[in-house]
C-alpha cells in the first residue's frame, strides 16, 4: 500500500486505496468525508495518520510489500472504529481517553515520519511536544499527574499556539527553529505560572472552614497550645467571659487540611493541639491563596504556647491571658505579640525562657509598664538595637552588651514583682519595643536588623 501520484487531489491515499479495492478514489473521498462529519474530526486525523506513514510510490521499487502500509491501515481503521467505541472505552478505562491514545499516535507517526526528513533535529523537537501534549493529558486523566500540576498544563495551552507560530516564523532562517521556539515558549510559561501564583499568595481564601470548640475540665489548671500553620495567619486572644472553652475557627483554601485535637492527661494538664497539612505540594491556581486562623483562650489557667507558621501575619494577644511561656517561629511574614501583665510560675520558664523568631519580617512586642521585661538579642542573628531619640524612653529601657548578647532590659527590673525573659531573633526585618502604660499608651524601643 502506497500513496499514488496519478489521481490524486491531496496526498495520494484515497487513489492508493483505490489501487488495492475495487472502488474508485472518488468513492474514497466521499467516505472520508461522510465519516469525518460522523466523527468529529476522527476519519480526518486518520486520514492525516495515513499520509504520515504510507511512502509515496516508487516506480523504481516494489510498491506491493509494504508491511507498515498495511499497519498503517490497521491504526486508521482503529481510531475511526474507536470513535464508535468511546463509551466503552471509558467506561473501561475509568476515564475519556480516546482523544488523548489518538493524539498519541499521531505524534508517533509524525516522529516517524521525521526521522527520514532532511531537517530532523527541527522536526523531531516539534514531534516531541507533539507526544508531550497527549501524553499529559493521559497522566492528568489516569490521577498519575499531580491536580496542580495538570491545572497548570491545561492553563498553559495558549503557549503552543506560541510554540507553533514561533516554529513557523524562524523556519525559513535556522534549521534550530523549533528548539528556540521551544525555549522562548517554556521562559514565557515559567514567568507568567511565577506571577500568577505570587500575585495570589496573598489572597484572603474562605473556601474551606473549620470550626473547633473545647471544653477545658475544671480540674485543668495548665494548658499547652500547639499550633503549626503553613500559609494562614494567625490571631490568639483571652476570652472576655470567664468560660473555659478553647474556641479556633479556620477560614482558608480546599488545599489545606486543618486538624484541631484535645487531649487532658487526667493530672491537671490539657494539650490544644491545631495543625495545617497540605496533601499535595502542588495547588491548583484557584486554590492559591492565604487563610487565617482566629484561637480564643480560656483566662482561667496557666497557658504555655508553642507557635510555628511559614507564611502570615501573627497577632498574638495574651494581655489577659496567664502566659507562662510562648515560643513562636514565623519564617516569612510581620508579628505583634502582647504579653501580659503576670508572673510566670512554672520553674521551667527560668531555665528555659520563652522565644520569639521572626526569620523574614519585623517583629513587635507590646508590654505592660509594671512588667520588668528583658529582651535578649544574639549577635550573631540581630544587628545592634538602634534606639530612636523620638520614641525612646531611657528611663525605662536600657541597652546592654553580655557576652555575644545585645539585652534591652528595664531599668527597674530587680525591683519588679513581674519579670519575664524573652529570646529575641529578627535576622532581616526590625524588632520594636512598645511599652504601654495603664492608659494604652506606648513609648517605643525601636532596633533595626539588617
Amino acid at each position: 500500500m502506497v500513496r499514488r501520484f496519478s489521481n490524486r487531489l491531496f496526498g495520494g491515499v484515497c487513489a492508493g486505496l483505490a489501487s488495492i479495492t475495487p472502488f474508485s478514489p472518488a468513492v474514497w473521498r466521499w467516505l472520508f468525508v461522510i465519516l469525518t462529519v460522523l466523527t468529529s474530526g476522527a476519519a480526518a486525523l486518520a486520514y492525516v495518520l495515513l499520509w504520515w506513514l504510507l511512502p509515496l510510490e516508487n516506480p523504481l521499487q516494489d510498491n506491493q510489500r509494504n508491511p507498515a502500509g498495511i499497519l498503517a491501515i490497521v491504526i486508521a481503521i482503529a481510531i475511526i472504529a474507536g470513535w464508535f467505541l468511546r463509551d466503552t472505552l471509558a467506561t473501561s478505562l475509568g476515564a475519556d481517553m480516546y482523544w488523548p491514545l489518538v493524539l498519541t499516535v499521531l505524534a508517533l507517526a509524525f516522529l516517524l515520519r521525521q526521522l527520514r526528513s532532511s531537517r530532523a533535529q527541527s522536526n523531531i523537537i516539534l514531534g516531541l511536544v507533539m507526544l508531550a501534549v497527549p501524553l499529559l493529558m493521559i497522566a492528568g486523566s489516569a490521577d498519575i499527574l499531580p491536580t496542580g500540576l495538570y491545572d497548570l498544563v491545561l492553563r498553559a495551552w495558549p503557549a503552543l499556539l506560541i510554540f507553533l507560530g514561533l516554529t513557523l516564523l524562524l523556519r525559513p532562517r535556522t534549521r534550530s527553529a523549533s528548539f528556540f521556539a521551544l525555549l522562548v515558549s517554556l521562559v514565557l510559561v515559567a514567568g507568567i505560572t511565577a506571577y500568577a501564583f505570587s500575585s495570589r499568595v496573598n489572597e484572603p481564601r474562605t473556601d474551606n472552614t473549620v470550626l473547633a470548640e473545647e471544653p477545658v475540665s475544671e480540674g485543668i489548671t495548665t494548658l499547652q497550645i500547639n499550633i503549626n500553620m503553613l500559609d494562614t495567619d494567625v490571631v490568639v486572644f483571652g476570652r472576655e467571659d470567664d468560660e473555659r472553652i478553647i474556641e479556633a475557627s479556620f477560614a482558608g483554601s480546599t488545599a489545606s487540611e486543618v486538624s484541631p485535637s484535645y487531649l487532658e492527661d487526667g493530672l491537671g494538664s490539657g494539650t490544644f493541639t491545631i495543625q495545617e497539612t497540605k496533601p499535595t505540594a502542588f495547588p491548583t491556581l484557584d486554590e492559591v491563596g492565604r487563610g487565617e486562623l482566629q484561637i480564643i483562650l480560656p483566662t482561667n489557667a496557666a497557658i504555655a504556647v508553642s507557635l510555628v507558621t511559614q507564611n502570615g501575619t501573627v497577632n498574638f494577644d495574651a494581655a489577659i491571658l496567664e502566659l507562662e511561656r510562648l515560643k513562636m517561629t514565623l519564617d516569612n511574614g510581620d508579628a505583634i505579640v502582647t504579653l501580659p501583665d503576670y508572673q510566670p510560675r512554672s520553674p521551667s520558664v527560668e531555665a528555659d525562657p520563652g522565644e520569639l523568631t521572626v526569620n523574614n519580617g519585623d517583629l513587635r512586642v507590646r508590654v505592660p509598664a509594671a512588667v520588668g521585661g528583658r529582651f535578649v538579642l544574639d549577635q550573631a542573628r540581630n544587628s545592634q538595637p538602634t534606639p530612636l531619640e523620638e520614641d525612646f524612653d531611657d528611663l525605662l529601657y536600657a541597652l546592654e552588651l553580655r557576652l555575644n548578647e545585645w539585652n534591652l532590659i528595664a531599668r527597674d527590673y530587680d525591683d519588679m514583682a513581674v519579670q519575664v525573659t524573652y529570646g529575641i531573633n529578627v535576622p532581616n526585618g526590625n524588632f520594636r519595643l512598645d511599652v504601654i502604660d495603664e492608659l494604652g499608651a506606648t513609648s517605643d524601643t525601636e532596633s533595626e536588623s539588617n
